[in-house]
């Protein structure tokens, strides 16, 4: 089995490398992979404007632009202008029914609007605002260091008790909470949404940092990587700064990473980079 390990400071560096790495491997793929990124916000302004670029030049498909994608897990434009996540949260889930019928992509729903509105069960009908959750959980025990990788969103028990409180002790192999991206009612497709499985917040008692890890059952890394992300970079910005913690490192675990670009379309990405990592080259 083919995979790969890639640790770099920002977005950029850390996608140009993943792709590097996939490029000299046979078939272009790889299981397992983990790319894991220092800082989760901070790009290499010529590499984002040469990729744009060559987005925008495909045509057979034609592929979003990459605020587009980091749009489907993080609204970055809409939580600017937001000072709560209460805000944010309402206002997105007023519009979510229109995202979802306005646009081919979305009928199955959006990352953010799994995350924020998830749906309920006949017995409990009413959305459920994981992050919310996870934001008040981060909150109520960061004082508690033993408490430090309970906060998940997107593997299960999304409908368990919301009111933040949580036992004396885990229970053996206990989680803790958990938010569902995947409905198992809803979801019976075999391709395309939800590619992302769950996010997992680990908090950092010795700097106050919380920490992003992602796993994804597929990944495109032309087509969705970069802008994946550029998106888990914002949202554990979000869930950091409403839990009035420091963002972390952001790692993102693909079960099978493609890549999905020409070697010519690689070439000009790595002559654009500022200052490449060790082996990308000049």
């Amino acid at each position: 089995m083919h995979t790969i390990t890639v640790d770099a400071p920002d977005v950029s560096r850390a996608w140009l490398e993943a792709c590097t790495r996939l490029s000299e491997i046979p078939g272009n793929k790889a299981f397992h992979t983990l790319v894991r990124i220092a800082r989760p916000l901070q790009e290499d302004p010529h590499l984002r404007t040469e990729l744009d670029r060559l987005r925008a030049a495909r045509t057979k498909p034609v592929l979003y632009p990459i605020d587009t994608v980091v749009n489907t897990l993080f609204p970055a434009a809409l939580a600017a202008t937001c000072t709560t996540h209460e805000q944010l949260s309402e206002r997105y889930r007023a519009v979510y029914p229109r995202l979802q019928q306005g646009i081919r992509r979305n009928v199955h729903g959006t990352y953010f609007g799994r995350l924020v509105s998830y749906p309920g069960t006949p017995d409990k009908p009413e959305p459920v605002d994981q992050l919310a959750r996870v934001i008040t959980r981060l909150n109520k025990l960061r004082t508690s260091a033993k408490w430090s990788a309970v906060y998940e969103a997107g593997t299960a028990h999304v409908l368990d008790s919301d009111d933040g409180v949580l036992p004396q002790e885990p229970a053996a192999g206990d989680a803790g909470p958990e938010a569902v991206i995947r409905a198992a009612s809803l979801d019976t497709q075999t391709l395309d949404f939800p590619c992302l499985s769950h996010c997992s917040f680990q908090f950092d008692s010795a700097t106050n940092t919380v920490h992003l890890a992602a796993y994804y059952r597929s990944h495109y890394l032309f087509d969705r990587a970069y802008g994946n992300y550029l998106a888990l970079g914002h949202l554990c910005a979000w869930v950091a700064r409403h839990a009035g913690l420091a963002p972390g490192t952001v790692s993102v675990m693909s079960g099978c990473a493609r890549l999905d670009c020409s070697k010519v379309e690689l070439g000009t990405l790595q002559s654009a980079v500022t200052t490449p990592l060790f082996g990308l080259g000049a």
